[in-house]
């Protein structure tokens, strides 16, 4: 009986945080899914947008965001120049980066490419605007605005990406996927039918019990 207790306590509880859940657009280190047709983001043309949605309207996740970090893809160009921001479903919008690294040396991280996480808190590299870096950029960092402008929206829906490279130089870059790691909270109609049910499971183990 304590066991089952203790059992419907645990599911409680990691209801009540939420459950992180990977949606892949084209290809990423975190694997491959859906499809991203290599887009081209344009060299030294602020013009001009790179658009890429992920649709998650039948993805079944909690009705309110509680954290968000994303992966990006790209090959090729330079990062320097780079200006990339997210929308949700509810059209909230966070700047991911813009022209990393150009404010604190006057030139940037000049290297092409990258394979990223990007999150709040605590990357492994810090602020992706501090990167100054030469190399096809790896590991996490933190995002140029902050990703908890997104808590509390509702998930389910079209999330796009866009992208523009606002420096000329290195040639055009290249998007060959992204991903979004959403942890959302179930709907509270949701919650409380998990609740009466774990609430029956004890009640049903105590009968038993008693029986025993």
């Amino acid at each position: 009986m304590k066991k089952q207790l203790l059992t419907s306590l645990a599911i409680l509880s990691m209801l009540s945080v939420g459950r992180a859940t990977l949606f892949i657009q084209g290809t990423t280190d975190q694997g491959t899914s859906g499809t991203v047709a290599h887009q081209t983001i344009y060299d030294g043309s602020p013009g001009y947008l790179t658009v890429n949605s992920m649709d998650l309207t039948s993805a079944g996740l909690g009705s309110s965001l509680s954290s968000l970090a994303v992966t990006l893809n790209i090959s090729g160009g330079m990062n320097n120049g780079l200006y990339g921001y997210l929308v949700a479903p509810n059209g909230t919008m966070v700047i991911l980066m813009n022209q990393p690294g150009y404010g604190v040396d006057g030139f940037g991280a000049m290297g092409g490419g990258m394979n990223i996480t990007l999150q709040d808190g605590s990357g492994t590299h810090g602020s992706i605007q501090n990167e100054t870096s030469g190399s096809t950029l790896g590991g996490s960092y933190n995002v140029a605005g902050s990703l908890s402008g997104f808590d509390g929206g509702n998930p389910n829906g079209m999330w796009t990406l866009y992208f523009s490279d606002t420096i000329t130089g290195g040639g055009n870059a290249t998007l060959h996927g992204w991903s979004l790691d959403i942890t959302a909270v179930p709907e509270p109609v949701t919650l409380a039918l998990v609740v009466f049910l774990v609430m029956l499971l004890a009640l049903a183990g105590l009968r038993w019990a008693w029986r025993t």
